[in-house]
């Protein structure tokens, strides 16, 4: 004889041994709900919680061949890699690999409000005009971060924008390739991204002088996403460099390339022209130039001028040597002591 009796409905799990904020008795939370009122005063209060880390994937759509087609694409564009690359560069082991990184994502909201100066001239004088502000902030910041240590591949982010990301399935993604493991804390790093972000936007929207301000991240969401990547190891020369391929989207993540010598010698001498080309000249107007009524404020902008000549000049020289390129490279300082405070994390979790 067959029960028709419908299976029994799992009782919800019960949180146990909170505290109630207002009589201190003993609280108990049914799992899914938001709000409880406390059994022995009555106050209703709010259950607030923080989201655990989901762990996703992303799949791989870009095969050896066309990975291996894209890096020779990459050697034939630019003039700043050298000109042989195309013709004597031998592809040598690649293997396919999924890394993970960290997503942090969140809603910045806030209010400022204060002054801006500018300086305008009246008649013969220069005055200075301060025009008030009210700038409301909306901002939603959306950014990953290696969750292992990459300096031996040289992606510190990846663009999930478009990508289809599933739930984790490791056994599925060790079929096909390597899987490397984190070595960060997601939530802290999570937390290290926002706040970097946080203070690029409360930068970028101050006022000259802030009489009030008020920002807050809200609806924060952390993710650790397997991406696949293309490890591609190639010779030149005798020597041996290293290209990493998007391989959900085909572009280049990171490479490196040996420079083109002669470009660079071109670029420091060609600057290094230019530079003496406009400063003569600024010789021959220097007395008319200086009785001016902005004279001085002339000179130093040409001066700027000639100095950025001189030094975009020397950094092609003195970095060309060495190409690195990719979508998965950071190379602002923010960046970078971003990275070492994470370092520092990982350092305390050995």
């Amino acid at each position: 004889m067959t029960d028709s009796r419908p299976p029994p409905v799992p009782k919800p799990h019960t949180v146990k041994g909170l505290v109630c904020a207002s009589c201190a008795g003993s609280v108990d939370v049914e799992e899914g709900l938001t709000t409880v009122v406390c059994r022995y005063c009555g106050t209703g209060q709010a259950v607030v919680g923080r989201r655990g880390t989901r762990r996703m994937m992303v799949l791989d759509r870009i095969s050896r061949d066309s990975a291996a087609q894209e890096i020779l694409k990459w050697f034939r564009k630019g003039i700043r890699k050298e000109p042989a690359l195309k013709r004597e560069v031998v592809l040598e082991e690649s293997f396919l690999a999924w890394f993970p990184f960290i997503r942090a994502r969140c809603d910045v909201i806030g209010w400022v409000l204060g002054v801006d100066e500018r300086r305008v001239k009246r008649g013969n004088r220069w005055v200075t005009v301060q025009d008030p502000v009210e700038r409301q902030v909306s901002e939603t910041i959306d950014q990953t971060l290696a969750g292992a240590d990459m300096s031996e591949f040289g992606v510190a982010r990846v663009n999930l924008a478009g990508d289809e990301i599933l739930p984790l399935d490791e056994d599925r993604l060790r079929a096909r390739g390597m899987v490397f493991r984190p070595n960060r804390a997601e939530d802290e790093t999570a937390d290290a991204v926002i706040q970097q972000a946080l203070e690029r936007i409360k930068t970028s929207s101050m006022p000259d002088k802030t009489s009030f301000s008020w920002y807050a991240a809200m609806r924060r969401r952390t993710d650790l996403i397997f991406y696949p990547l293309w490890v591609i190891r190639y010779s030149f020369r005798q020597r041996t460099y290293q290209v990493l391929v998007d391989a959900e989207d085909g572009t280049i993540a990171y490479g490196k390339a040996p420079g083109n010598h002669l470009w660079r010698a071109f670029s420091l001498v060609g600057s290094c022209a230019v530079a003496c080309f406009l400063g003569t000249t600024l010789l021959q107007h220097f007395g008319g130039l200086i009785r001016s009524e902005n004279g001085l404020i002339g000179l130093g902008v040409i001066g700027l001028l000639l100095a950025a000549f001189i030094h975009w000049g020397f950094r092609q020289f003195r970095s060309g040597g060495v190409i690195e390129e990719g979508t998965g490279l950071v190379k602002d300082h923010s960046q970078d002591s971003l990275m070492e405070s994470l370092q520092s994390i990982t350092n305390g979790l050995k």
